[in-house]
């Protein structure tokens, strides 16, 4: 594709900025989901969605060709509604890593409709409470109701998703944008521009482009997805934290910058899980990004996962490469990135995509031990 940078930089702002509004928290992705499957099905042929809600794009190779799987996921954090109060307001439990600090006064949405996570008036504080964070179970959504009849009104339920209201705008620096749920439908608006570059193109491998569900609460789509597609090996697209800012150090804490180009992460740890870029896969991405002159990091992530830790273990091992977008304020409403380093990621997968094929060494034995 000839696509000049301006071009593709608007297309991607554009379908983030499309995909950031829709609400999809972990385990409810069902209108993000839908979106996917109509902006994929318009440039590729076979695309499928599973019980879970994994979607899959497949552009076939060859017969005997091997299987390339790049993968992103489409659920965000936010919360999940436990019960109603006799006054209406409504308790709630998080899905996904959702910080306290963040929540108190935010504008979120359930079912479409708005509401507020209440805020105790600062005049009734005490001094010593305004340097504190109420717990998850002292909070609560307010819906504008004094009543739980108004709440079922509404038709909404036990069960029901709470997501942030905060949409996506650009900065003063018109190349970086913030909002919520930046993590990771910018990888969505990736996969979907690579299908439309790749798609009707014939390649020395078969292509799955794949949006999985439920990553934010254990990886849990990239386990159904990479079990059913036992592809050759894969890529996993996501977001990781940025440092950059003053209160990040960037040799103690995080040294990955927005605006730096793709981050190759070499090894990343959250919890009891984890993932060490298969050598020659991690070798792939950084000769390719040096062969294509495209910029870009390397680095770790300790203290988070992407689904790269549940790909790279299916069957009997999936060499899995992984590239992460550095965003800042993780896991807030106000997620930022730098689109530059979202078209420079999918030059950087789309390159690999077009080499791969049956000559490409994924053995352990033939990469730079390093």
């Amino acid at each position: 594709m000839g696509d000049d940078s301006a071009d593709l930089k608007g297309r991607l702002a554009s379908l983030l900025g499309d995909y950031a509004a829709i609400d999809a928290v972990a385990g409810h992705e069902h209108a993000m989901v839908a979106r996917l499957v109509d902006d994929l099905r318009a440039v590729v042929d076979q695309v499928t969605v599973d019980a879970f809600g994994n979607v899959t794009a497949t552009i076939p190779g060859p017969e005997g060709a091997p299987s390339l799987m790049i993968a992103a996921h489409s659920d965000e954090i936010g919360g999940v509604v436990k019960a109603v109060e006799p006054d209406g307001m409504i308790r709630f439990e998080r899905l996904g890593g959702v910080i306290e600090t963040l929540l108190v006064g935010r504008a979120v949405r359930i079912r479409g409709h708005r509401g507020v996570i209440g805020a105790k008036a600062g005049h009734i504080t005490p001094p010593a409470e305004r340097l504190s964070v109420p717990p998850l179970r002292d909070l609560y959504v307010d819906m504008g109701f004094d009543d739980p009849e108004g709440v079922a009104n509404l038709g909404i339920r036990v069960g029901d998703a709470i997501a942030y209201e905060a949409p996506m705008r650009a900065l003063a620096n018109p190349d970086r944008f913030s909002g919520k749920a930046l993590d990771n439908r910018v990888g969505c608006a990736v996969v979907v521009e690579l299908a439309r570059r790749l798609a009707g193109e014939l390649h020395a491998c078969t292509l799955h482009l794949v949006v999985t569900v439920q990553e934010e609460v254990g990886l849990r789509g990239a386990q159904m997805v990479t079990f059913h597609l036992d592809p050759t090996a894969a890529i996993v697209l996501d977001t990781m934290p940025a440092g950059g800012t003053p209160d990040v150090s960037a040799t103690r804490d995080l040294s990955m910058r927005i605006g730096a180009g793709p981050v190759i992460t070499v090894a990343s740890r959250g919890g009891n899980a984890g993932a060490i870029a298969q050598p020659a896969m991690r070798d792939l991405l950084v000769a390719t990004a040096e062969r294509e002159g495209i910029p870009y990091q390397r680095a770790l992530f300790y203290g988070g996962n992407s689904d790269a830790a549940a790909v790279h273990v299916s069957r009997s091992g999936v060499p899995t490469g992984i590239v992460n977008i550095a965003r800042r304020y993780s896991h807030s409403p106000v997620e930022t990135l730098d689109i530059n380093d979202a078209v420079a990621s999918l030059r950087l997968i789309e390159a690999v995509a077009r080499d791969f094929s049956n000559a490409t060494d994924l053995s352990f034995l033939s990469s730079d031990p390093a």
